[in-house]
């Protein structure tokens, strides 16, 4: 019983930081798209913006592509932090 207990908080330390990690980049990526769509749209030129390899995409587009993938960014952060939640419970138990 004690060893299940230490594999397991072994294991929720392990995924804790690997969670950790990832929902900070989820939350800075979203915030970067935010940021390179307005600054695209207001006339910076280096930004490029496409969907696939040789499609850009329109530059009256820029604001609403970047806030759908920040939105879905924000959706899959919500997930992860969900996880980084139950991690830390069974971390104090």
């Amino acid at each position: 019983m004690i060893l299940l207990k230490m594999l397991k908080t072994f294991f929720c330390s392990l995924a804790l930081v690997v969670l950790s990690v990832l929902y900070v980049g989820l939350l800075l990526s979203a915030g970067l798209s935010i940021i390179a769509g307005f600054l695209r749209t207001f006339g910076v030129d280096q930004i490029k913006m496409g969907i696939w390899y040789g499609v850009d995409l329109p530059v009256m587009f820029s604001i609403p592509f970047a806030l759908l993938v920040a939105l879905l960014l924000f959706f899959c952060g919500t997930y992860i932090k969900r996880s980084i939640v139950f991690c830390l419970s069974n971390l104090r138990i």
